[in-house]
């Protein structure tokens, strides 16, 4: 059983409407990072629909929390001294730098809440800004000054430094300068909380005293109360979060205890994970390291991230490259792909698990009808020779990569096509890319051995009489290469320098079978007399 699966089933045994949340705070682009959590949370959503219980996804911006630093791209130039003065407000009062976004958070997660609907999910989106001012945390705000004491004993149970007494688990807006994360709640009376503004460690307060209004947004309740004070709010039975969440002592536990003693709730069932890194970084959105799902959606299709989450374990690091290791990914879910509409009489539990991995990464229903995909390291190949769709279609379905091809596999490959001739602009090591020479230079062809030129012969005079699969090419070439007494990478030098004027390029097979197979001949002849 597939561990989404796991979780269905431990929630339908609780019983009751299942709420599933996620959620980040605002504090620069979402990334592919964040993805962990909306994307098992709908996921969860889905395995508990599928036995029969109603549920709802929910992804949370915490879009009243202080700026702590000025992400990027708001470092640069001009705009990092503008920015500067917001630093401790909350994410929803401050203006967006681009006027065709409402502010910025608006700026910051409208690009990632569009792209979901590409990947499947299924959300409904909650303001943590839009609850406080809408007074729907009131009650929840109250409680918790009520019980001020309660949470404080909570909270010291894993504090080296106990708080003090007076501490509440509220920060009020000043209303003097709009920070946040500036003041300290000094005491509270009804719907209104006394403060100072203090300042902290990467912002002076104005030192103003004042009293804030919780019940329209004056204040927000701290993050470890907020937490469990949001699960009370939403009705949450479920929730993924990172792992730091999940350290004896952490917010959860700290949170699974507010839940029961102070709001009189049980805490969700939790799924901690581990963090998706790129190229052996954290991804960040405040320090500039991202990669969104838009940038996904240009060079690979969303089905593929979705294999990427489900195929491990959550708390399995993720390592994420957009380069090379980019294609292996999508290989091995083009195989995963083939394996499902295999169908074999008999599977074990392996092969039962990559079928589910395989459902649970489908944007939609699976395809009844078996789907065929095109290499995407060819279609990197291919879409640099052409972009001319009746050219492409000849090429695949000569080679035989399609074989009498339905609609559906045609609109596949011609995507993929696009999504790869994006991906060679953008992130293709150099020697993948290539412009083919209209001529061979004469000091190319005086180099080559009298072995390469025969080889570059024979081939010549084989592709001439029929045509080759990449994988046949590229075995043939090798064939050719032990024919004539010579070693691999000196036929493989000779082919680039005669098509490209250089040692090396993509991978062989691929690269002739991209290209036309008249001029192929027609220049291993030139070359080889």
């Amino acid at each position: 059983m597939h561990w989404i699966d796991a979780v269905a089933h431990e929630l339908v045994k609780r019983g009751g409407k299942q709420v599933i949340a996620s959620g980040i705070s605002i504090s620069g682009h979402v990334h592919i990072g964040h993805s962990n959590d909306v994307f098992i949370a709908d996921a969860v959503r889905r395995a508990v629909e599928e036995l029969g219980l109603e549920a709802e996804c929910v992804w949370c911006a915490d879009d009243y929390d202080p700026m702590r630093r000025i992400p990027w791209p708001l470092t640069e130039g001009e705009l990092v001294e503008k920015y500067r003065q917001y630093l401790g407000m909350p994410y929803a009062n401050i203006p967006s730098p681009d006027p065709d976004y409402r502010d910025f958070v608006d700026y910051f997660s409208r690009p990632f809440i569009e792209s979901l609907k590409y990947f499947g999910i299924k959300v409904k989106v909650h303001s943590g800004a839009a609850a406080y001012r809408e007074g729907r945390m009131t009650e929840l705000i109250r409680k918790s000054l009520e019980q001020a004491d309660t949470i404080r004993s909570i909270l010291n149970q894993y504090r080296d430094k106990p708080l003090p007494e007076s501490w509440l688990p509220v920060d009020a807006i000043c209303e003097n300068c709009g920070r946040i994360s500036t003041t300290r709640a000094i005491s509270w009376y009804g719907d209104y909380v006394s403060y100072r503004c203090e300042g902290t460690d990467y912002v002076a307060g104005c030192g103003h005293e004042g009293e804030a209004d919780y019940t329209s947004g004056g204040a927000k309740l701290t993050w470890r109360v907020e937490w469990p004070a949001r699960w009370r709010l939403l009705g949450v039975t479920c929730e993924p979060f990172g792992k730091d969440h999940a350290v004896r002592g952490g917010s959860y536990d700290t949170g699974k205890l507010i839940a029961e003693r102070v709001f009189n709730y049980e805490a969700p069932y939790p799924i901690p994970y581990e963090w998706v890194s790129m190229k052996g970084k954290k991804l960040s959105s405040s320090k500039g390291v991202v990669f969104t799902l838009k940038q996904w959606l240009e060079i690979a299709e969303p089905e593929v991230l979705r294999y990427f989450i489900f195929r491990s374990k959550p708390m399995k690091a993720k390592e994420f490259d957009p380069g090379l290791p980019l294609l292996d990914l999508i290989e091995e879910y083009d195989l995963v792909e083939s394996a499902y509409y295999e169908k074999k009489a008999e599977s074990g539990r392996r092969e039962e698990q990559q079928r589910r991995i395989y459902e649970l990464s489908q944007v939609e229903r699976v395809s009844e009808t078996p789907i065929r995909r095109v290499s995407y390291r060819f279609a990197a190949v291919l879409a640099q020779v052409t972009n001319d769709e009746k050219k492409i279609i000849e090429v695949l379905t000569s080679r035989r990569m399609l074989v009498n091809p339905s609609e559906l596999e045609i609109k596949l490959a011609l995507r993929r096509l696009e999504l790869a001739r994006n991906w060679v602009m953008e992130y293709a090591p150099e020697h993948l890319r290539f412009k083919l020479l209209e001529q061979v230079p004469s000091e190319i062809v005086e180099r080559l051995t009298p072995k390469q030129r025969q080889a570059l012969r024979q081939l010549a005079e084989d592709l001439s009489k029929r045509e080759f699969t990449p994988v046949e090419l590229h075995n043939h070439v090798y064939a050719v290469a032990e024919m004539t007494g010579q070693k691999p990478n000196e036929l493989f030098q000779a082919i680039y320098q005669v098509l490209l004027g250089r040692d090396s390029g993509p991978r062989v097979g691929n690269f002739i079978s991209a290209l036309d197979r008249d001029f192929v001949i027609s220049r291993f002849r030139e070359a080889s007399l």
